[in-house]
């Protein structure tokens, strides 16, 4: 990523309140400067940035968040325009900070917080410095437990113990909070700074869509101080009475318990969102809890929200509130991806009104790709596809904004995938890329996800998914930059591999102080698996080509003859019936298995001696035809790469008929899930590596499938299931559109549109392939298989 070099920040300071190392776990910090204008100028550019994040108010609204996740030897720093909100006279920018005193699936501590600002517009200059007002929020615990293993604190307030009035606004008085301690702007850890390099998030208010249900009840022993609110309310009664019929809840009026009793109120967003939750409360005397419960899925019976203490991820998504007495609001911290709030209010000895709101927040994804078809299934599966991407895409391609919210690299491919066809943006794409060749082990391998304390989580096969998605950028967009600016780390990795190597077998072994991933799904793995070797041996191929398109060719040589070898030695594994093995043992002896993973990938990587055919008869069309379920079943998330070579190789319409008897239940859930049958409160249902079936729907109903880097040229090949279809497809050069219908007499109409630049190969029913540009429109005579 490029490094800052002329600092704006040169006269900024890192400001923080009391000290810049000291009692940071679970911290959080308020900000505040004014200033004044005699003429609001017409851009008004601020640099800001945080260890770890920041929120962002000027003249008590709330604009924006950042920084995106990085780490501190080239730390992120954002750029917006504030103008509009700034007004001739009194201003105040006001910055909520916070940084959680350690490391997790996102970020990594380097001992030290800080805030950093800076502005110049004429002979106006902002600078972060001692002369801003600051103080430590001590209304908020620092001993929580984490919302779960990967993510952040719980944050429980207690609003009484901060000052009245909105802290954010220009007439708020902090004369009684202290001037923060200073460090210089490239001073450690944060000895140089970078552009985020992709787009603010989107934020915009969001309510629920119901209010469901209502209990009540005593609250639990020692529920006035607790550290994790979750699970305080797994020790009391969670079900709810249905609400019927539906009541205004905006603002919900909450009566009188008393001490000791709980109301809750469970209320539905419609399908699973992002965001952070903002309370406005009404009429409160002071002392009431306000308790928040997040989740993806409900228990319909008892309409209680799907919780699981046994889960290794420990999710605990919730949040506290203690309201001091009048009227009040709060915007939480962190975000989370949810679709269910149980709001629990504690200890109300007078009638409260409480209005819920999320500030959703997501990366900007306007959708500029499309897709229609008579078959309304495949519309909403395509639609549940394109909103969880949505859900995914934060500040990098997260696996699933429940639960983890990390930049997992094997999840990131088929997420840059979809967002080729949604939309086009490649920024998110190429930052991870950056980002994940940023945290290597001594054996130079790359990081399973990054920036990331998860020393567990180093797995070698997605290192070699991380060679592949330098190719998957240069396939995209005809670039070889991210190839040489990471080369290095990609040259260090193979030499990991080929120290790794077997003399006597040729092929890469198991490394047992790494994950070895693969597939959630029970395939050879020890010894010699087979699949890794495969992974390596199309990544080489790739590698070779991006040599020689960098002008490289004389250190593609080398790259090519390793690949020759690789694909020698996994020759030697197919067995008679033309099957490929799925490896060797730890004593060097070929297993039986032979699974639907190796056998695609051996297709992929032209494996001398795979019988294609018998490999489709025998595995791949009972699998996709559900007659065939065998102990290594690909997952929700693999089974992306047997769709695409079944589609290869001309049976399309099994992969769109599997796709629907397969999605249609997360398409009846709004999102797409971590696998086939996730099991609820433990297993995302949010989860992008399932929602390929976008860009597959594109590719097959739509027809349009890329042929060349750069979509110079594409295959233009559409399988007529239902009545009609249309696609658009963004591309470098301009949108692709086709649509194709169903006339009279067993005939269809056929168009295609083409932006300058791009040739098709259009392959049609009963007529000869043909080259062309521009529009094209056709009618052909379906054939009916005898």
């Amino acid at each position: 990523m490029p490094t800052f070099s002329f600092s704006i920040f040169s006269r900024s300071r890192w400001i923080w309140p009391d000290s810049h190392h000291w009692d940071l776990h679970n911290s959080y910090a308020l900000f505040r400067k004014t200033f004044d204008l005699s003429v609001v100028p017409a851009r008004a550019s601020l640099w800001i940035t945080a260890d770890q994040s920041y929120r962002l108010h000027i003249n008590g609204r709330f604009i924006a968040r950042g920084p995106a996740r990085g780490f501190q030897s080239s730390w992120p720093y954002d750029e917006l325009d504030i103008a509009e909100h700034l007004r001739p006279g009194r201003n105040v920018i006001a910055v909520r900070a916070y940084n959680p005193g350690f490391s997790n699936f996102q970020y990594i501590t380097q001992g030290f917080a800080g805030l950093l600002v800076a502005a110049r517009w004429k002979d106006f200059e902002l600078v972060s410095d001692s002369t801003w007002r600051a103080r430590r929020q001590t209304s908020v615990s620092g001993d929580t437990v984490p919302s779960s293993v990967q993510l952040f604190p719980q944050e429980h307030i207690d609003l009484r113990l901060e000052p009245s009035g909105d802290w954010t606004a220009s007439d708020f008085d902090d004369s009684t909070w202290s001037s923060p301690p200073e460090r210089p702007w490239n001073s450690g850890p944060w000895f140089s700074l970078a552009s985020r390099g992709i787009p603010m998030m989107d934020e915009r208010d969001r309510s629920p869509v119901a209010l469901l249900g209502s209990g009540s009840g005593p609250c639990a022993p020692h529920y006035m101080r607790v550290r994790d609110v979750v699970a305080l309310r797994m020790t009391e009664d969670r079900s709810h009475r249905p609400i019927t019929p539906p009541v205004d809840f905006t603002p919900l009026v909450i009566t009188t318990s008393g001490p000791g009793i709980f109301r809750s109120y469970l209320f539905d967003f419609g399908k699973t969102t992002v965001g952070n939750l903002v309370f406005t409360v009404e009429g409160a005397i002071g002392g009431e809890i306000i308790d928040t419960h997040l989740g993806e899925t409900l228990d319909a019976a008892s309409l209680t929200i799907d919780q699981s203490n046994s889960s290794g991820s420990r999710i605990a998504f919730g949040d506290r509130l203690i309201c001091r007495a009048g009227d009040q609001s709060h915007r939480f911290h962190h975000h989370y991806g949810f679709r269910y709030l149980e709001l629990t209010v504690r200890d109300a000895s007078a009638p409260l009104r409480v209005t819920v709101a999320l500030n959703w927040v997501g990366y900007p994804l306007p959708r500029h790709g499309a897709f229609s078809s008579s078959n309304p299934a495949l519309e909403r599966i395509w639609e549940a596809c394109a909103w969880t991407q949505q859900c995914c895409s934060l500040d990098a391609y997260v696996d699933t904004p429940w639960r983890e919210q990390a930049q997992w690299w094997g999840d990131a491919r088929v997420q840059a995938w979809n967002t080729f066809y949604l939309n086009g943006d490649t920024r998110l794409f190429r930052r991870g890329i950056a980002q994940i060749a940023a945290q290597t082990t001594p054996d130079d391998l790359t990081y399973g996800h990054a920036p990331t304390m998860a020393h567990s989580c180093v797995l070698p096969d997605f290192t070699v998914i991380w060679f592949l998605t330098i190719w998957d950028y240069f396939w995209q967009t005809g670039s070889t930059e991210p190839f040489l600016a990471h080369r290095e780390t990609v040259l260090g990795a193979l030499d990991y591999f080929k120290r790794k190597t077997d003399p006597d077998s040729g092929l890469v072994t198991y490394d047992d102080r790494f994950w070895l991933f693969l597939d959630w799904t029970e395939i050879h793995k020890d010894g010699t698996p087979t699949l890794l070797n495969l992974w390596l041996l199309l990544a080489l191929d790739k590698l070779v080509i991006l040599h020689r398109e960098a002008g490289l060719h004389i250190d593609a040589a080398p790259l090519e003859a390793r690949a020759a070898l690789l694909r020698s030695a996994l020759a030697k594994l197919v067995g008679a019936d033309g099957l490929l093995r799925d490896g060797l043992d730890r004593q060097n002896q070929l297993v039986d298995s032979s699974s639907i993973h190796s056998q695609v990938l051996g297709l992929a990587a032209n494996i001398p001696g795979l019988d294609a055919t018998a490999i489709e008869q025998t595995l791949l069309l009972p699998f996709i035809r559900d007659e065939l379920r065998p102990k290594a079943t690909p997952s929700a998330y693999w089974i992306t790469y047997v769709f695409t070579a079944l589609t290869e190789r001309g049976h399309g319409a099994e992969v769109v008929r599997f796709i629907e008897r397969h999605w249609s239940a997360m398409a009846d859930h709004g999102t797409t899930w971590e696998n086939f049958t996730p099991e609820r409160g433990v297993e995302s249902h949010s989860h992008a590596w399932s929602a390929h079936p976008l860009f597959h729907l594109m590719q097959t109903v739509g027809g349009v499938a890329q042929a060349e880097p750069a979509w110079k040229k594409i295959a233009f090949r559409p399988i007529f299931i239902g009545h009609h279809a249309r696609t658009i497809v963004p591309t470098p050069h301009g949108p692709i559109t086709a649509a194709w219908q169903r006339t009279a007499a067993g005939r269809i109409d056929v168009e295609l549109s083409l932006p300058a630049g791009i040739t098709a190969e259009v392959i049609l029913p009963g007529q000869p392939a043909l080259t062309t540009t521009g529009t094209y429109v056709a009618t052909v005579q379906e054939i009916v298989p005898a």
